[in-house]
């Protein structure tokens, strides 16, 4: 059904706990995983607790709004979005009782209530516009400064330069998880506004593949998280309008940016961002679109990338086949012959094997 349709009160299981009965749970969510007992002298003072915290966590919820980056106001948000992202984590973290569970029968309040306010779009406008600004600061940082550059916005928000900075990657890395958690459920994902999410994805990957290796700000920042979100993205497709998502991916030309991306940080990646990317890969492989459309998701010659309006222009000619093969290598590493790797992998590592043959056999003639 559709997300406003759901009310505030909509009752959060409790787990069975061997050795208690379980009774039916009060009106309204529960804020934790916390099983409802008999009457109990501290029953009721349990459930209070319960309540007040799911009312403070909606509360901080509300209090996001679209800001400009940067500014008091914008500023006054990074406490809140620390807030609920380390609450959004520690329900992340609780075992599920099955994977698919809609977000109304799980314990995950956080997501639940960014649908309910309305919230979940303005996050991603949010990040969209803080990597916009960023961006700005360090091209003027980088030109001498002038009133754009990071001293500057620091001095208009009565702040040191480092302070500001610091302020800006409890943002990011708080909204980056909150983002992350989101998109692990297929109700956010039909919410959210994709066109902007896929341009956003899109310019994040530009702008990191533009910069040396070794150089990136990768600990939960949209660098190391973007590809986690197209991983969720192709995990779902089949819940969300597949033909509509799929052009977007061909018209911005995901699979070789991405691929791209991987191809000059991989190093520096973690292992669960690396086999994302060929998550990600292996998602589009298997969608009806790639039938028909293969070349255009994975051009069989070098090409550049149309460019967007916040990435640096002009892009590089990216040769998708060879970052593909670079990729396989890269996941298969030390594990060429598990078959876990390859039963998780099988898509790609076909692909990529059939381009090394490709490759060799031109070589020899």
């Amino acid at each position: 059904g559709a997300v406003g349709s759901v009310s505030e009160g909509v009752p959060v299981r409790s787990p069975r706990i061997r050795g208690h009965r379980r009774v039916a749970p009060c009106s309204g969510a529960m804020f934790s995983r916390k099983p409802q007992y008999e009457a109990t002298p501290d029953g009721s003072s349990l459930e209070d607790l319960s309540r007040k915290l799911a009312v403070d966590l909606r509360k901080h919820v509300r209090k996001l709004d679209s800001h400009k980056p940067h500014t008091k106001e914008w500023l006054g948000m990074v406490d809140s979005l620390l807030h609920i992202s380390n609450i959004a984590m520690m329900e992340h973290r609780l075992p599920r009782e099955q994977d698919s569970a809609t977000l109304w029968e799980g314990e995950e309040l956080t997501v639940r209530f960014l649908l309910e306010e309305g919230k979940l779009n303005l996050c991603l406008r949010l990040m969209h516009d803080y990597k916009t600004a960023q961006r700005a600061l360090a091209k003027a940082d980088a030109s001498g400064g002038g009133d754009n550059s990071t001293a500057a916005v620091a001095a208009r928000a009565a702040l040191e330069a480092k302070t500001l900075e610091s302020r800006c990657l409890v943002f990011e890395q708080s909204l980056s998880v909150l983002l992350k958690c989101a998109f692990e459920h297929v109700e956010p994902l039909q919410t959210i506004d994709m066109p902007e999410l896929i341009e956003h994805v899109c310019e994040v990957l530009d702008v990191a593949a533009a910069q040396p290796a070794g150089t990136l700000e990768l600990n939960r920042t949209q660098e190391s998280a973007v590809p986690l979100y197209l991983s969720a993205l192709v995990k779902r497709l089949d819940a969300l309008d597949e033909v509509r998502v799929s052009g977007l991916l061909k018209s911005h030309s995901v699979v070789p940016r991405v691929l791209h991306f991987a191809s000059v940080h991989g190093d520096a990646l973690d292992v669960d961002v690396l086999e994302a990317v060929g998550a990600f890969v292996c998602g589009v492989m298997a969608s009806e679109d790639w039938a028909t459309h293969k070349g255009t998701h994975l051009p069989p010659k070098p090409a550049t990338p149309s460019a967007l309006p916040g990435a640096p222009a002009p892009l590089p000619e990216i040769d998708a086949r060879a970052c593909l093969v670079e990729l396989k290598r890269r996941l298969t590493k030390g594990a060429a012959a598990d078959s876990e790797m390859r039963k998780k992998f099988g898509p790609l590592l076909r692909e990529a094997e059939g381009i090394e043959r490709l490759t060799r056999l031109k070589a020899e003639s």
